[in-house]
């Protein structure tokens, strides 16, 4: 699933749900891919999405994809905000975040992972690589 798909469906996912002032940035737009408000609290949401690339070495460049997003969600990272990585639902993506899911989780950082018609989430505070399938991200981002 490329970058653009991911961003949609979790678009599509926060708009459903409510989410106030939602900004989704596509192609070459600076800035982090998607800002959200919780209608509740008023705290801000920023996702970083990465998908699968085109071509050969998928490995490296999922790594690289990978970095990009760390890179970008730290930019954002001020201890009031939810920050979460969105991924395409893949082997190798799972694989890379089982790798560093120590560091994603002292970081209080969510996983969001998406495929066809289904998104998960892999809570900061999880014990282990146990993405759950949420029907509501507001419920499981806003705890």
């Amino acid at each position: 699933m490329r970058e653009r798909e991911v961003k949609q469906r979790l678009a599509e996912q926060l708009r459903k749900e409510g989410f106030m002032n939602l900004n989704v940035r596509y192609g070459q737009e600076h800035g982090i891919d998607i800002e959200a408000q919780f209608p509740r609290s008023r705290r801000w949401l920023y996702i970083e999405v990465k998908g699968e690339r085109p071509g050969g070495q998928e490995a490296a460049k999922r790594r690289a994809a990978l970095g990009e997003a760390l890179l970008q969600i730290l930019s954002v990272y001020d201890g009031s905000a939810v920050c979460a990585i969105a991924l395409p639902f893949t082997r190798g993506y799972q694989n890379l975040v089982r790798q560093i899911l120590v560091p994603l989780q002292r970081l209080e950082l969510h996983m969001i992972f998406v495929r066809e018609g289904e998104i998960w989430h892999l809570a900061p505070g999880s014990q282990g690589f146990l993405p759950q399938k949420v029907a509501a991200l507001m419920e499981v981002l806003e705890r």
